[in-house]
Order: structure tokens, then C-alpha cells, then sequence
């Protein structure tokens, strides 16, 4: 004969599962919600402030705090512990938004900073931010619109992203000229960005590197915007989207050096040397004249074997004999003086 289990048995046989199952899900849930849980529990929150109080304040902090180490698919985990409580909170919405734009999930971005728009005009950030998401939707004419309605508020005369505000709004809508095929329009507005902040390295590498090269047909708007695109998602870490756009230039437009240079700075801050070689090779083959190319293959070889080893030693002297033969050439230079070595 089978015994059924007891009442009391089958009681706390229920209590053990829910037990397990809470401490599990607690066990899934971002730290946030783990710290406040444990907080209340242990009677350590502050007077006048429960756990979803906690919650509000503890998962909006670490979200920024894990989208600024680049955590874009934690932050968002704890941004969605909140979301219910602060989906009218502007300053959460932007938060959110910029976590969704930098995973690539830009429609929703463009939701939130469209919503924030909504309840706060004005506000200088979710507007620029729309911008640049209206660019990655290929919604280009109403970017420019956006950037240029910016340029007639009080914003446009501080700083932004560190260079003087109205320089950085006119520097985008010059490169959006040029992307909307109006190349005489977009130079002006790239000069007149220049002129009003020397910093505006945006400014300056479309003057200088990109205005040319478009006109000589080494690259077009198309690929002008995969380079736009590209520079971006290297700023925000979005490796394997910069890297698919870099690998997309090289393959349409491999006598344009920007994408080489571009493809350095990807690969070396993921620390890729042999992909950063790689591809700084296939530069140096399709531009021999671009001397700068070598000079910053050379620095990702030394970065792989190590600057101070025996196997650096050919490196070193290609490096310093491109120094002496170029000396016009500034960047094998700069790496040699970062070594701490000087041209002979």
C-alpha cells in the first residue's frame, strides 16, 4: 500500500518549491533589485523609504552606471526592473533610450526620445539624441531638420560633448549635407564649424579627408554613411556592427584611408592586433602612398609581440627609418616618442 504524504508534509513540501523558485528568480534578477530585497529584509533602508523606493532610486543609478562601463545588456536589465514605475520620468526615458540606441535597437530609442520631446520641448539632449537615431533610420532629411531647429535655442551657445555647442550642430548638419548629395552646402556648414571651434575633429577629417575623396569618386554618400555610422558604433563600443561597416568600406571603397584608420582604433582597443595588421596591410597594398598606414600597421605589431621584446626590434627600425625618410609624417613619430624611443 502507498501512504499519501500528510498534510504537513505536503505543506512544507509546497513551502520548500516556492522557497526555491523565489530564491532562484532573486538569483536571475539584475543586482539591484537582489540589494533592495536584501535591504528590506534585513530592516536596513533609510526612514521613509521602502523596497520600491529603493528599487526606483538603487536600478536607475547602476544603469547608468553599466551603461557607462558598456554593459548595454545589463544596464537595460536593470532599467526594466523600474520601467513600470518611471515610464513618464524624462530623465529615465533618455537613460533607457540611450542603452536601446546603443544595442541597436533604435526604433525604440527614437520612442523614448520622441515621448520625452512630448512632456519637455526643450530638452537639448533627447533632442540631439533623436537626431542622430532619425540618421541610423535613414530618416535623413528630418535629422537635419532636428539638428538645425537645435542650432535657434539658448543650448546652441554652451558646450556639448566638449566642443562649442553650435559648431557641433552644424558640423552634423554639414555631414547630412553631404549625405542628401548638396556637397557645396555641406562644405560650408563644415567650415563654418571649423571656424567656430578648432576642436571640431568632425569638422576638420570631412574637410580635409572626406570632401576630397568624394570628390576624386574614391567614396560616395553611401559610403560616406557607413563611416558616419561606423566612427560611432567604435565610440560606443557596438564592435561587431563597426567592424561589419568597416569590413563593407574596405570592400567598395579600398583606396579611401580613413577606414583603415578607423579599423586601428576598433582593433586595438579590442586588442585584435593581427586583424588591425590585417587590414592596415590591404591599405598599405591599395595606397601605397598613404605612408601614415604603415606607420600604424607597425604600432599593432609592436602592441601584439610587445614594443620592448626581441621581436619588436624589426618593427621598431622600420618605424624609425619611416620617421627619417618621412619626416613630414608626424604619426611614426608620435608612436615612437609613446615608446619612448626618438628617430635617429
Amino acid at each position: 500500500m502507498i501512504r499519501k504524504p500528510t498534510h504537513s508534509l505536503g505543506r512544507a513540501l509546497v513551502a520548500l518549491l516556492v522557497a526555491t523558485a523565489a530564491s532562484a528568480a532573486r538569483a536571475a534578477d539584475p543586482p539591484c533589485v537582489t540589494q533592495c530585497h536584501d535591504m528590506a529584509a534585513k530592516g536596513q533602508l533609510r526612514a521613509g523609504l521602502n523596497e520600491a523606493g529603493c528599487l526606483v532610486n538603487v536600478c536607475q543609478e547602476e544603469g547608468r552606471r553599466l551603461y557607462a562601463d558598456g554593459s548595454y545588456e545589463a544596464a537595460l536589465a536593470s532599467y526594466a526592473a523600474v520601467a513600470a514605475k518611471l515610464e513618464r520620468s524624462p530623465s529615465f526615458l533618455l537613460d533607457q533610450g540611450l542603452v536601446y540606441y546603443a544595442l541597436g535597437r533604435f526604433n525604440e530609442a527614437l520612442a523614448n526620445f520622441d515621448a520625452i520631446l512630448l512632456s519637455v520641448p526643450d530638452s537639448f539632449q533627447a533632442g540631439t539624441q533623436r537626431a542622430h537615431t532619425l540618421v541610423r533610420v535613414h530618416k535623413l532629411g528630418d535629422a537635419r531638420t532636428q539638428f538645425d531647429k537645435l542650432l535657434g535655442t539658448p543650448a546652441a551657445q554652451r558646450e556639448f560633448r566638449g566642443l562649442r555647442t553650435s559648431s557641433y550642430l552644424k558640423g552634423n548638419i554639414g555631414v547630412l549635407d553631404l549625405l542628401l548629395g548638396d556637397t557645396a552646402k555641406g562644405k560650408k556648414e563644415l567650415e563654418d564649424a571649423l571656424e567656430a571651434d578648432g576642436r571640431n575633429s568632425l569638422a576638420s577629417t570631412y574637410i580635409y579627408r572626406v570632401l576630397p575623396a568624394m570628390e576624386s569618386k574614391t567614396i560616395d554618400a553611401d559610403g560616406v554613411y557607413l563611416l558616419l555610422t561606423a566612427s560611432e558604433d567604435v565610440g560606443i563600443n557596438r564592435r561587431d556592427a563597426a567592424r561589419d561597416s568597416i569590413e563593407k568600406l574596405v570592400a567598395k571603397y579600398p583606396k579611401f584611408p580613413e577606414t583603415y584608420f578607423l579599423a586601428a582604433v576598433l582593433y586595438r582597443n579590442a586588442g585584435h592586433y593581427e586583424e588591425c595588421e590585417r587590414l592596415l596591410l590591404i591599405g598599405e597594398r591599395a595606397i601605397p602612398a598613404e605612408i601614415d598606414l604603415r606607420a600604424e600597421r607597425l604600432r599593432c605589431t609592436l602592441l601584439r609581440v610587445g614594443p620592448t621584446s626581441d621581436a619588436a626590434k624589426p618593427s621598431v627600425a622600420d618605424l624609425k627609418k619611416l620617421a627619417k625618410d618621412h619626416p613630414d609624417s608626424e604619426l611614426a613619430k608620435q608612436i615612437l616618442r609613446a615608446l619612448d624611443i626618438y628617430p635617429e
